[in-house]
């Protein structure tokens, strides 16, 4: 049985590999017209993925200094129980 991952957990490739099967099973009413439009969303998504990933390590590099969670809160424009209950979970991995 394959397992699935969430989509945020795509790398790259795993995205170009369902695009491909994608299009090449695609029935003839369907086509993109707009191929750069899509790959531009898929850079974006990548770029996020990216991005959280460095949020949650300097998040979690912070609180191991010494931070508060409502300091890093509102370093990320968020109350300190929305860090928390975010990152606390980091800590203790």
């Amino acid at each position: 049985m394959k397992t699935k991952k969430h989509p945020r957990d795509l790398s790259d490739t795993d995205v170009e590999a369902m695009v491909s099967a994608f299009d090449a099973n695609a029935d003839d009413a369907y086509s993109v017209t707009e191929s750069a439009t899509l790959a531009e969303l898929r850079a974006a998504a990548s770029a996020r993925r990216e991005a959280e990933g460095r949020i949650e390590a300097a998040a979690l590099a912070a609180h191991r200094s010494g931070l508060s969670w409502g300091v890093i809160g509102a370093q990320l424009g968020m109350a300190r129980q929305g860090a928390r209950q975010r990152f606390e979970r980091l800590v203790n991995h």
